[in-house]
């Protein structure tokens, strides 16, 4: 379900899906939270400004420190 909802965020999943997808993550409060931080996770990538620039750093160091393939010398705060 983590793929399905991180294709969602990506516009990737057909719209017969899109409502399927949505209703599981609205009746699992960890795939919420998965929602969240995965659409917390692409505004870091995409330099979008998050609520608090403290947690994009964050939210950027725990890719780094799971090992994620990032671009070298990308700063999502640039």
């Amino acid at each position: 379900m983590s793929v399905k909802i991180s294709e969602l965020l990506d516009g990737q999943v057909g719209s017969g899906d899109t409502a399927q997808v949505l209703d599981q993550a609205a009746a699992d409060a960890v795939l919420r939270d998965r929602y969240t931080v995965y659409a917390l996770i692409g505004d870091v990538l995409r330099g979008n400004s998050t609520p608090d620039d403290g947690f994009s750093i964050r939210i950027f160091e725990r890719m780094r420190n799971e090992r994620v393939e990032i671009e070298p010398g990308y700063d999502p705060l640039a």
